[in-house]
């Protein structure tokens, strides 16, 4: 077996709201190998940021759970997203790959709500069309200030993130992983704690990404107020609900996921069609419309299928880790793994 610094896992760390998950992937004889650990966070309160020291532990203990350690891995990608995080397809004038980059800082002034001088950007060109001298562009950016934030727990390990990755992006990478023909069309919905990350690619269409503030917190309020139960209470019926536990039984007609039901149908399900009908003034959606789900809450029972219900088309469940054959290393797979999407897209991106 090939050994040496390239033969090191690459770690896709997903610092998120409830947990920090890390997903870790190395190329191998016979396949993809892959590492995988999950550390909750405390909850905080009005959603507001953990500390760098509490997340540095967290990392840690993610480290320590998959057996890996700063040394045995040969880097890190880590996702950022927030209301300060944008990725948006634009249209440049038709420049050489040298000039694109330079020409971007000017050309972004038309496009981001924030000054650029205090942006990190970077951009990939998605098409040349010489006869309508233009370019497509994706266009990503990321205050400086957020960025060093998310950075300082990762610094506080004697860690570097090699690459900062946006979560739309890192979602999309993980849901077209090995597929070839991207003519179909990918919509993917991710649904984190605290909020949901839309994304939709298709070739030859605008790339889309939406953040919707909704999320499993969003679920958690909804049961607690349909069935008159502390917050605390309903967030452990729906953490033993998604977790599939022997002898747990999930009914759709009982109070709690009736209150889910209604979370989905007013807001989530609103949100999505909203979201379809703006991208119909950018481009062509895909014809049969398919939705992929992912994220913590996508493990409730019956969660995919229902909203297929409320949105009349196809909802299928985002499980990364189908991707790997058997087991993890250092530790036990979980039975499904929706909430490793990010996680798993983080982890494809190496240098």
């Amino acid at each position: 077996m090939r050994t040496g610094f390239r033969s090191r896992p690459w770690a896709g760390i997903d610092v998120g709201t409830f947990s920090v998950k890390l997903l870790a992937t190395q190329q191998a004889v016979g396949g993809m190998r892959y590492w995988i650990a999950e550390q909750a966070l405390p909850p905080t309160e009005n959603g507001k940021p953990h500390a760098p020291d509490l997340l540095a532990h967290a990392i840690a203990r993610c480290l320590e759970q998959a057996d890996l350690s700063p040394r045995s891995i040969r880097g890190v990608t880590t996702g950022v997203s927030g209301a300060d995080v944008i990725v948006k397809q634009i249209t440049m004038p038709l420049l050489d790959d040298d000039e694109v980059g330079p020409a971007l800082r000017f050309e972004a002034r038309k496009h981001l709500p924030f000054d650029p001088q205090g942006m990190i950007i970077d951009f990939q060109i998605l098409g040349r069309f010489a006869t309508q001298k233009k370019l497509d562009v994706l266009l990503a950016a990321v205050s400086s200030e957020h960025a060093e934030r998310h950075c300082a727990p990762f610094r506080l390990l004697g860690i570097e993130a090699d690459i900062l990755d946006a979560t739309p992006l890192a979602l999309t990478n993980g849901l077209l992983h090995n597929v070839t023909d991207t003519r179909e069309g990918f919509l993917l919905l991710d649904i984190g704690y605290g909020a949901s990350h839309l994304t939709l690619y298709r070739k030859g269409e605008p790339y889309f990404s939406r953040r919707l503030d909704f999320g499993g917190r969003s679920i958690t309020r909804a049961i607690a107020e349909g069935t008159n139960v502390p917050y605390d209470e309903a967030e452990e019926w729906k953490l033993a609900a998604g977790a599939d536990q022997p002898g747990f039984r999930v009914d759709w007609d009982a109070p709690e996921m009736q209150a889910v039901h209604r979370a989905l149908q007013t807001q989530l399900a609103a949100e999505l069609r909203a979201s379809f009908a703006f991208y119909r003034t950018l481009g062509e959606l895909p014809d049969p419309l398919k939705l992929w789900v992912s994220g913590g809450s996508a493990r409730l029972p019956g969660l995919a299928a229902r909203l297929s219900e409320l949105l009349g088309s196809p909802v299928m469940l985002f499980n990364p880790l189908d991707h790997f054959p058997g087991d993890p290393r250092g530790g036990r797979a979980p039975s499904v793994g929706p909430h490793f999407a990010q996680a798993f897209g983080l982890s494809l991106r190496s240098v």
